[in-house]
C-alpha cells in the first residue's frame, strides 16, 4: 500500500475530523469510532478548470491489506476549497493500526499520490461504570480469615446492574493481586481474566463472579490487596468499562505463624 519506489509524493496530506494533525500515531477518539468521521482533502493546485477536464479521487485503507473505501470524479463545476469523504464505523471496526492515503488521477492519466497517514484504532471505553465490590469484605474493606465465605476457598466479586447491560452481553473481569494495601506495585500476580455471558436476569439485577483461591488469591498474605475491573462486550465490541474496585487482604491469624489457606 506504500508508494512505489519511483513514485513522488505530490498531493497534500489529508486531514481527519477528530484526529490531531500533531499526533503521529493518529489516535481516533471513541466518538468518531462509534459514529464515523470525515476525511478532508484540500483543493489541489491544478484542479480541472476547462471543459472535459476531470480528476478522479481514490481513497485507500490498509489494515493490513489495502482496499478502496471511496472514489469520486471531480469536474470544473465541483471546484471548492476542500473535498470531503466519509470514514464509516465499519471502516474503523478493527482495533489496531491502519494506514490511509489517497490518489488523484488526472484526465491525462497523471497521478498524484498523497502521503500515507497512520491511524490508531482502540474501541476500549474510558472507565465510567460503577466499580465491582466485594460482598464478603468487612467494614474496613478487608477480606480475612473470618470472612463469611472463607478466603481460602474463593473471592466473590459483585457487579451491580448498569443501564447498559443486556442479556447475552459478555462480562470480562480482570483481577490482579498486589503487595500493598492500595493496589499499587509490586504486583504479586499476573492480570487474570474471567468471562461470563449474562442472562436477562443478571443484566437486570446484577450478578456475582467468583475468583478461586488457587492460584489467583493465594499469593496475597498480609498487607496486600486485589484489584478488579470489568469490561462489557456486545457482539465482541466493548460497550463499557468499570472503574477499579479494591479489596484489602489479610490472611494472618493473631498468634499463628501460618496464614489461613497456607503460604503460596
Amino acid at each position: 500500500m506504500m508508494s512505489q519506489p519511483n513514485e513522488q509524493i505530490t498531493a497534500q496530506p489529508l486531514r481527519i475530523d477528530g484526529v490531531s494533525d500533531q499526533d503521529p500515531e493518529g489516535r481516533i477518539p471513541l466518538e468518531q469510532l462509534t459514529n464515523g468521521t470525515t476525511g478532508r482533502i484540500a483543493r489541489w493546485a491544478d484542479f480541472p478548470d476547462q471543459p472535459g477536464e476531470y480528476t478522479d479521487l481514490f481513497v485507500f485503507w490498509a489494515q493490513p491489506n489495502e482496499r478502496e473505501i471511496y472514489q469520486n470524479r471531480y469536474t470544473p463545476a465541483d471546484d471548492r476549497p476542500e473535498f470531503t469523504f466519509p470514514i464509516t464505523p465499519q471502516d474503523m471496526s478493527v482495533d489496531g493500526v491502519a494506514y490511509i492515503r489517497y490518489l488523484l488521477i488526472k484526465h491525462d492519466g497523471n497521478g498524484d499520490p498523497s502521503p500515507v497517514r497512520k491511524l490508531t484504532i482502540d474501541h476500549t471505553p474510558a472507565p465510567s461504570l460503577a466499580e465491582p465490590t466485594f460482598p464478603d469484605s468487612n467494614l474496613w474493606g478487608y477480606l480475612n480469615c473470618t470472612s463469611p465465605v472463607p478466603i481460602w476457598e474463593k473471592v466473590r466479586v459483585a457487579i451491580a446492574p448498569q443501564s447498559i447491560f443486556s442479556g447475552q452481553d459478555e462480562c470480562v473481569l480482570e483481577w490482579q493481586g498486589f503487595g500493598s494495601l492500595n493496589g499499587s506495585p509490586p504486583a504479586l500476580t499476573s492480570v487474570y481474566e474471567f468471562r461470563k455471558t449474562l442472562s436477562d436476569s443478571e443484566a437486570l439485577n446484577g450478578f456475582v463472579m467468583e475468583i478461586p483461591f488457587v492460584p489467583y488469591v493465594k499469593p496475597m498474605v498480609n498487607n496486600d490487596s486485589g484489584v478488579a475491573q470489568y469490561t462489557i462486550y456486545r457482539n465482541g465490541v466493548p460497550k463499557g468499562k468499570s472503574k477499579k474496585g479494591l479489596v484489602k487482604i489479610d490472611r494472618m491469624i493473631p498468634g499463628e505463624a501460618m496464614p489461613c489457606g497456607g503460604f503460596a
